[in-house]
């Protein structure tokens, strides 16, 4: 009875996702310099395949706004279907982080650098898709130049796109603040992307504005080109897909463990396998990369989907809506997709990130402003590797030894109530903490208490404490009594509740 009951609410979880998501797919795929039909051939094998293969429980894959800046630069210096090879081999290496079960590798990376890493690329999307949106074609290429030219699109544009693209977005905007419940049923993507259709209809916007997609499904597949295998930009492409989508990947599986109502874990490495073999195939048949996408993930979640199934049955749903409707799609406004992207963007990149970034303190927004200027001014690889280096400099600044960088140092000791505690007196940081997470796993396999002393560490970085916070809340669950002990001596580097924390140096 059970299993009927989950079926159901799977099926009515996938449907409403499967709304949101065909629309999101269209517009991220143009986002991306690629057909419409690669966003739907993504999302649609996501769903078929990657359900059933995947480690985790309720996750949506499909194509994600956070791999539109990588896939439109491979695209623009390989072509679309050298991308397609790029991402072929990207599928490839994240099969094999899987299988040597590096995935939880991600969790390991600096929060900051995170944060930075997905502001920079709303901030992009906002800054290609705004002149888009009303019809202004921009002079210049940079992102940092695309948003000073912004101002610049309100002189001088094109009535018709952008009549269809400001009343999209204002009814996206109007229909988040809406709380009546059977109106937050029907997803505001659907709805913009509706009335979109309707008033380039009734205002006689030209074909030329509207979605351009062959309604015949079997010229969608496009093969893959792999001529420029040996070239710095394919590798460079691949690898930076490969990266940031198990980054991405492992991080939203691990977010949506956190809101699963039944608090089940996903297995990391199983999930990326699935991901690298649903990314083989669907740029073998010439789609988009995917990844285990949070938003469509949280909004399955608030549905009321119990497994995967609710993935798969998205998946069907599109499948069927392409085959049963292909003409429809050539009515969608581009406009109206452009408008969703752009408040896509504005929640990547919003004004209240950076405010968190500075709550959270100086040494987090170091990592946070170097991968946003670098990645706006250079790319998003080079973006990520100095954000990373340079909190990590700050965190040796702070108190890091060299030595302890990768391995901290502690000792274990068990109580005469058969609890365990552990004291650490080296910092603790995001290249560090990893280690010692899985020994405290290890260590409370027994289900007896457990004591973290961190009295005598000299810095515990903001990484480190949002997953001590996690750790709490799953010992919590599993009724394991966990205690962290901090010294009198340490002190917040900021306001947020899960700040850095510093010892003050005694005095001389």
């Amino acid at each position: 009875m059970k299993n009927t009951s989950d079926l159901k609410f799977d099926f009515m979880a996938g449907f409403s996702v499967a709304l949101v998501a065909l629309p999101l797919s269209i517009g991220i795929a143009l986002a991306s310099g690629a057909p419409a039909s690669a966003g739907l051939i993504a999302a649609i094998i996501g769903g078929l395949l990657g359900s059933w293969m995947g480690g985790s429980h309720v996750t949506i894959n499909g194509p994600a706004a956070g791999l539109i800046v990588i896939v439109l630069e491979a695209v623009n210096k390989l072509g679309f279907r050298g991308m397609l090879g790029a991402a072929i081999v990207a599928g490839a290496l994240q099969v094999v982080f899987g299988l040597m079960k590096l995935a939880r590798k991600g969790l390991a990376f600096p929060v900051s650098v995170i944060h930075g890493m997905m502001a920079s690329i709303g901030l992009i999307i906002i800054a290609k898709q705004f002149h888009l949106m009303v019809g202004h074609v921009p002079v210049n290429k940079n992102p940092l130049m695309l948003i000073a030219e912004i101002p610049m699109a309100f002189t001088s544009f094109d009535t018709t796109v952008f009549i269809v693209g400001a009343v999209s977005l204002a009814l996206l905007i109007t229909w988040n603040q809406i709380t009546w419940a059977p109106a937050k049923k029907i997803p505001g993507p659907l709805l913009a992307v509706i009335v979109g259709a309707g008033l380039a209809s009734f205002i006689g916007m030209d074909q030329s504005k509207l979605l351009n997609i062959p309604a015949d499904v079997k010229s969608w597949v496009i093969f893959p080109d792999f001529a420029a295998f040996g070239s710095f930009d394919f590798w460079k492409s691949a690898i930076t897909l490969a990266l940031v989508g198990t980054l991405e990947t492992t991080l939203s599986a691990a977010a949506v463990d956190k809101i699963d109502t039944q608090k089940r874990k996903s297995d990391l490495d199983r999930d990326l396998v699935a991901k690298g073999a649903c990314n083989m195939l669907s740029a073998a048949l010439g789609g988009l990369p995917m990844i285990a996408e949070i938003v469509r993930s949280s909004a399955n979640v608030s549905y009321g989907a119990k497994t995967w199934r609710a993935n798969f049955f998205h998946g069907v749903l599109i499948l069927v809506a392409v085959l049963a409707l292909p003409s429809v799609l050539a009515y969608i406004p581009i406009a109206a997709l452009a408008a969703i992207l752009v408040m896509i963007g504005y929640r990547l990149g919003s004004p209240k990130h950076f405010h968190h970034a500075l709550q959270i303190g100086k040494d987090n927004l170091t990592g946070f402003l170097v991968t946003l200027l670098v990645t706006l001014s250079v790319d998003l690889l080079m973006g990520i590797f100095l954000g990373a280096l340079a909190q990590f400099a700050v965190e040796i600044y702070l108190g890091l030894k060299l030595r302890h960088s990768l391995k901290a140092s502690y000792s274990v000791e068990t109580q005469i109530s058969g609890g365990t505690l552990m004291k650490v007196d080296s910092a603790l940081t995001f290249s560090n903490f990893l280690g010692v997470k899985d020994e405290i796993l290890r260590l409370t396999a027994d289900k007896k208490e457990f004591k973290l002393d961190l009295t005598h560490s000299p810095y515990v970085d903001h990484s480190v404490m949002d997953q001590i916070h996690d750790l709490k809340a799953y010992f919590q669950n599993v009724g394991i009594p966990f205690q962290v002990i901090m010294s009198p001596e340490h002190y917040a580097l900021g306001v947020d509740q899960l700040s850095a924390m510093k010892k003050k140096l005694a005095a001389a």
